[in-house]
């Protein structure tokens, strides 16, 4: 590989961490900027298998010195990155945002965050953009690959000799990646899809499968080839191919321009030469360090959105921390200071990091004063997901079985979207009381309704499901639930308005005659009223930094009982005669005349902006009553 080449695989890098912050600070932009990852792993897969095939050539590699290059390469800026971060969250955040930054540290420190991300939540959630850590999860991922791929590839080289049989043996790890990926988004993890490192090997494998052709293949790209794959990769920031993953046209377009050589006069040489384009490539490992924790930490502290100016502003300070990192850290540690150096603050800051999350997580209990910032804050941590170990495959599906010790003896059905799950906690001790067991059917991001949904997809989902449980003999009973307040409906072919929720309100309805004469009783859960804003969060904050008073903040966690009435009060009069006592009010428990209420004496009603906290379920417990007479 010559000068020439290094120069475009630096503005590929460019490209990479451009979209990715781009995306971060300014998202209208580039709508799908955080794929700018998927193409670094690209980048990452082409040049790690280069440099081992090379050395593997030249009977000069060794996995020690591998591994070495790469602790030199990642470790000291990463643990001078954590030390900024641990500090600076210890001064900010409230003690239930530290304690959950300090388990994000220990999943960091073992380079697991993508799994810690996949089970806290996710990366597209309201609140997963006040994790410092989260980006780490792509570093995870990519450490997890470097961990046992060296060797793998190593005794691959040395096995299959010949460049084919090797490009075929790639190639097919590519498609069992690529098709787990599928596999996964279809049966509705498109948490595990996005986090785990099995689903992405295939980004990886594809820049190895464009390396094997790059070194076998003589030919050199045309100028309008190079000009059309770039455009594609552009493209896939915006736009995603229907049936496939997200990723794919960046992916594709960029094994189709590694896996040839570029010529020595490309029409775009002096735009892809830039000193600046090529500096910020250099840069970017501690670019996409620095910038997402110092744009976590002014969000955190100025609470509402931030405007376009101090976005700006604090991007330049990002920069030039990454600068100061690149020139003063990475650099030092790669070239100038000893392994043993390296070795000894990696020691150091283990112990450090290690010590700190264990007194931090198990030498205190905290009591809060009501409504201080943490005894707010902690509503947050407390939503309820159910565990990975408690699903199953349910037929074409998948399904959350739910009281455990009684598995495949459930005859009830909890149906609808995360606003069925959040009331498992609601229903579990009347099933614990009654000896009973349910699962639950997460049609996650829709509606359970048929002839209408959110999109197309949604209505895709809704009817597997369906065909499913509306077979299953086991089920006699069904609560459907789910979220009210839109008010557009996809009807199948276009969007129409529904301000008073009756068209969702009649499908409802439809679903539920549809599973009477399949001799299933059904109980739909009525609308609550919900803050549509991350309470929790958003209060927490306000109150820790001095923006609210203590009336201002007792005025946030009530509102009038008109506001809820004006949105709901026809509906619940139309399902209450339609389904009599079928028809579940929680809203009853949470309004009276004049309020209703986001919290009481034990905390906070909501972990978030709709979903209940743990509190909650405990206040709608009585709710449920009924379904168990």
């Amino acid at each position: 590989m010559n000068n020439i080449y290094i120069k475009e695989i630096n503005f590929l890098r460019f490209l990479s961490i451009l979209t990715v912050v781009i995306y971060h600070y300014f998202p209208k932009i580039i709508p799908r900027g955080y794929l700018g990852v998927d193409l670094f792993f690209v980048i990452s897969g082409f040049l790690i298998s280069l440099y081992i095939y090379k050395e593997i050539q030249f009977k000069k590699f060794r996995l020690f010195n591998f591994y070495n290059r790469r602790i030199k390469r990642i470790i000291p800026a990463t643990i001078f990155l954590l030390l900024f971060v641990s500090l600076t969250s210890f001064m900010m955040f409230t003690n239930v945002d530290f304690i959950n930054y300090s388990k994000s540290l220990i999943y960091t420190i073992f380079f697991s965050s993508n799994i810690f991300f996949w089970l806290d939540g996710g990366y597209f959630g309201p609140n997963d953009e006040l994790k410092p850590l989260l980006h780490f999860w792509s570093l995870s991922v990519e450490e997890q690959f470097y961990i046992f791929f060296p060797a793998l590839f190593f005794f691959s080289v040395r096995l299959f000799k010949k460049i084919k049989i090797l490009i075929l043996v790639i190639f097919v790890v590519t498609l069992l990646s690529f098709f787990f990926n599928i596999f996964l988004i279809n049966l509705g993890g498109s948490n595990p899809a996005f986090f785990l490192m099995p689903t992405r090997i295939w980004n990886f494998s594809i820049g190895i499968l464009a390396m094997l052709l790059f070194i076998s293949n003589k030919e050199k790209h045309k100028n309008f080839e190079i000009i059309i794959y770039i455009i594609m990769i552009l493209i896939g920031f915006f736009y995603k191919l229907p049936y496939l993953p997200g990723n794919f046209l960046i992916v594709f377009f960029s094994f189709m321009l590694l896996k040839k050589k570029f010529p020595k006069k490309f029409i775009f040489d002096f735009f892809i030469h830039n000193k600046i384009i090529q500096y910020i490539g250099l840069i970017s490992f501690s670019l996409y360090l620095w910038h997402w924790p110092i744009l976590v930490f002014v969000k955190y502290y100025f609470v509402y959105e931030l405007e376009v100016l101090i976005r700006f502003l604090v991007l330049l300070g990002a920069i030039i921390l990454s600068i100061l990192s690149y020139h003063f850290v990475e650099l030092n540690y790669r070239y100038k200071f000893k392994i043993n150096y390296t070795y000894k603050l990696i020691i150091t800051a283990y112990i450090f990091f290690i010590s700190f999350f264990l007194v931090l997580n198990y030498s205190k209990n905290f009591n809060y004063q009501k409504n201080s910032p943490d005894f707010i804050a902690d509503a947050s941590l407390t939503n309820f997901r159910c565990k990975v170990s408690n699903y199953k495959f349910y037929k074409n599906n998948r399904a959350c079985i739910v009281n455990l010790n009684l598995e495949n003896n459930y005859e009830l059905a909890i149906v609808g979207n995360s606003h069925a799950q959040m009331y498992v906690p609601s229903i579990k001790p009347h099933l614990i009381e009654n000896n009973k067991q349910a699962i639950l059917l997460p049609m996650t991001g829709c509606l359970p309704t048929l002839d209408i949904n959110i999109n197309k997809e949604c209505m895709i989902k809704a009817r597997k499901y369906f065909s499913d449980y509306s077979r299953d003999k086991n089920i006699k009973t069904i609560i459907i639930a789910t979220t009210w307040w839109h008010k557009k409906i996809f009807d199948g072919e276009k969007f129409i308005e529904d301000p008073q929720h009756k068209i969702l309100a009649d499908s409802l309805l439809s679903l539920i005659d549809d599973l009477k004469r399949r001799d299933i009783e059904v109980f739909l859960i009525g609308p609550i009223q919900v803050p549509l804003y991350e309470l929790p969060q958003e209060l927490s904050r306000l109150l820790k930094f001095n923006h609210i008073s203590d009336q201002e903040l007792i005025n946030r966690l009530q509102v009038n009982r008109e506001i809820y009435d004006a949105e709901y009060k026809i509906i619940n009069l139309l399902l209450n005669k339609k389904l009599n006592n079928n028809y579940i009010e929680p809203s009853k428990l949470q309004c009276d005349k004049k309020k209703c209420y986001y919290s009481d004496n034990n905390g906070i009603f909501f972990a978030d902006g709709s979903h209940i906290s743990k509190n909650g379920a405990k206040f709608f417990v009585k709710s449920f009553e009924n379904i168990f007479k």
